[in-house]
């Protein structure tokens, strides 16, 4: 089904003109043959209608307009020259089938005279395309008065042909011929296709000019193309003469404007380019782009710009230079050209583009190939110059002050693209970094005990404050008999998600040993041969293992490298501090023979305090230490109180006391209190 109006209404008014001339294809009568040609040129401008539409639809650049004209003026060409040997062969079959010759004769005209419908209306409909695109004022009043004065032509060519008022025909096409010569002159377009399409066309003007003029020409001649259009519609025939006519003086034209744009086709393809890669690098400067991709875009679209035959990018990074992106050259070439720059001092406080000359090349003997001229410009973010953007070219060919504007403009947006791209790179790392803190929080939060174990004889207390940096503290209690209670608590070297994983094994080793071991040397020693073979060179745990025989009210220690273990006794603090090295760090037979276990026996109202570094090592405004001294005197002095109550004490004293100084490192604190009485 055809659901185009328009195409339906064309195709509605080409059967009604088929039935028109079936019924009257022998009269002569001036009214039928105004009908015919009326009929005709309305078939024309529905079918210019519905071209127009598709083209408008379609959008396509010049030269593919272009293109299709020549391809179907070809076509047209190979019609019109075969046109007395394909009639000839239709009528002689017509005679061989005894057919009625006048229908026959009707339809191969209707046939014929449908194929150059298309093609007059397409190539019309084109040239209307052409005329309008990228023009800059209204030039639509100089199109219509040609159309009008060509439908009058077309019109009078039945009206006034053999009447003693055919002089009005003839300026009709005398005008309509002026206005299509006026009209071929605009042809603005041109100065907006690059050198290479231009050449194309200089080609293609000359074929298509040949070929409109060649079939204008034939439609002249004594032959049966002629013939069929006249007798068909003189309308006809006289709008595929005005159309043949409007072709060969477009393309010849067209071909001189091409020849006189040739030279300045170098320049205008190179602004060109220039105000491409500014829109291009003004969107990339929002966009998301890796560093290096963005790198190589930067000294591509600079040989582009510049017309240069190498480029690269010579970034300044904490006093050490370092050259990325390089285009087109050898490394060893570029690497001789920057010591170059920097020994001749040439490319010290740059501040703007500069041109070189390395015509003094010391070592330009050197180079494999022989580049001419440099431009150099410097990449700044915030006055501060973080590189340098160079382009060379060979030859001895030097670069001139409209390449130093343009590469000058260019690398003001590449610095900005570069600059938003170093922060990109930035930003996801710290997110990254992030993500791996939050991995390693929520792994921290979930190794840790969740509450404390209530015993009779023994009261328990912790805390745990995370750092913003997760660091490696560890703590948990494990009953491992009726009359037994042990505890733990380590630090892990390092920070981040690593650390975490580590403490995660960390646990898993001494919930593993307290079941199955009761001395704390033992758990220690067994622990170090896991982790001697699991950790690497520079990563280690400091622990501290306790063991509480409850019955015999005995306290078991073994010291890995950890904080001591403070006990608080009658208004003194006690430190014990059991030899011993971090795990990890020696062989188990050294770790074994410098391991050291402590017993202590128990009183009433002793107060066991364990804590990581974090405490002691918390800093004031002066960066000094909190240190052990104070964390005893807090502890004396609440001794006589409940565990809950002096780990609050001393958090809260610890924190006032380095309020002014950032917390770097996590906080443990675990205290036990031996046959607590409640106060």
């Amino acid at each position: 089904m055809i659901k185009n109006s328009k195409l339906q209404l064309f195709l509605s008014l080409i059967i009604l003109l088929a039935v028109y001339k079936l019924s009257f294809f022998a009269s002569d009568s001036y009214t039928l043959v105004l009908i015919n040609d009326t009929l005709v040129i309305a078939s024309i401008w529905i079918l210019s209608l519905f071209i127009m539409g598709k083209i408008k639809e379609k959008n396509p650049a010049p030269l593919s307009l272009i293109v299709n004209i020549g391809i179907l003026n070809a076509f047209a060409f190979f019609v019109i020259t075969f046109s007395d040997a394909l009639m000839s062969g239709v009528f002689e079959r017509v005679d061989k089938q005894n057919l009625d010759p006048g229908i026959i004769s009707t339809l191969v005209s209707l046939i014929y005279v449908l194929i150059f419908f298309v093609f007059l209306t397409y190539v019309l409909m084109s040239f209307r395309e052409l005329f309008f695109y990228k023009q800059t004022k209204n030039m639509r009043i100089y199109f219509q008065t040609m159309l009008v004065f060509i439908l009058l032509s077309c019109l009078s060519e039945s009206v006034f042909s053999g009447t003693e008022f055919a002089y009005i025909r003839t300026t009709f096409f005398v005008v309509s011929i002026i206005l299509i010569v006026v009209n071929s002159i605009r042809i603005s377009w041109i100065a907006f296709i690059n050198k290479k399409e231009k050449l194309s066309l200089l080609a293609l003007s000359v074929i298509i000019s040949a070929l409109f003029i060649v079939n204008l020409v034939n439609s002249y001649a004594d032959g049966v193309h002629g013939k069929l259009l006249v007798e068909f519609s003189p309308a006809l025939n006289q709008f595929s003469i005005l159309m043949l006519i409007y072709g060969a003086a477009y393309f010849s034209f067209l071909f001189f404007t091409t020849m006189f744009h040739i030279p300045t086709a170098d320049v205008y393809d190179r602004k060109a380019q220039e105000v491409s890669s500014l829109q291009y690098f003004s969107k990339l400067i929002t966009e998301v782009l890796d560093f290096d991709d963005l790198a190589e875009t930067v000294t591509d679209i600079t040989i582009k710009v510049s017309s240069a035959d190498a480029a690269w990018i010579l970034m300044i990074e904490n006093g050490n230079n370092k050259t990325i992106a390089i285009k087109n050259a050898a490394y060893v070439d570029v690497d001789l050209i920057n010591q170059y720059l920097f020994s001749s001092k040439k490319i010290n406080n740059i501040t703007d583009t500069v041109i070189y000359s390395i015509d003094d090349f010391v070592v330009r003997s050197g180079l494999s190939e022989k580049y001419g001229g440099i431009l150099v410009s410097p990449l700044r973010t915030h006055n501060n110059v973080k590189g340098f953007l160079i382009a060379s070219r060979k030859n001895e060919l030097i670069f001139y002050e409209e390449d130093k504007n343009a590469i000058k403009t260019f690398s003001d947006y590449a610095s900005v693209a570069i600059e938003n791209s170093r922060l990109l790179n930035e930003s996801i790392e710290k997110e990254r970094l992030e993500k791996e803190l939050d991995v390693a929080r929520e792994i921290q939060k979930k190794i840790l005990p969740s509450e404390v174990p209530v015993l009779d004889k023994l009261s328990v207390s912790s805390v745990f404050i995370p750092a913003f940096e997760v660091g490696g503290d560890y703590y948990d209690f494990f009953e491992t008999g009726e009359d037994k209670f042990s505890f733990v608590i380590a630090d892990v070297s390092g920070k981040g998600i690593s650390a975490a994983f580590i403490m995660a094994e960390v646990k898993g080793i001494f919930q593993t040993l307290s079941r199955i071991i009761d001395s704390p040397k033992e758990i220690l020693i067994k622990a170090n041969q896991v982790l001697r073979e699991t950790l690497s060179r520079n990563s280690f745990v400091s622990a501290l293992y306790g063991s509480i025989d409850l019955k015999k009210e005995k306290l078991f220690l073994a010291r890995a490298g950890h904080c001591p273990v403070l006990l608080v006794r009658n208004s003194k603090a006690i430190e014990f501090k059991p030899a011993g090295i971090g795990l990890g760090l020696s062989g188990n037979e050294f770790f074994a023979r410098t391991l050291e276990e402590q017993e202590i026996d128990l009183l009433d109202k002793d107060t066991i305090i364990l804590y990581t570094d974090g405490i002691t090592e918390s800093k004031n405004t002066e960066l000094n230490d909190y240190g052990d001294k104070r964390l005893s005197e807090i502890a004396i002095e609440n001794a006589d109180k409940t565990a809950d109550f002096i780990v609050k004490k001393i958090i809260n004293d610890v924190t006032v006391f380095s309020s002014s100084h950032s917390q770097y490192d996590d906080i443990t604190l675990v205290i036990l209190k031996w046959k607590q009485k409640i106060i």
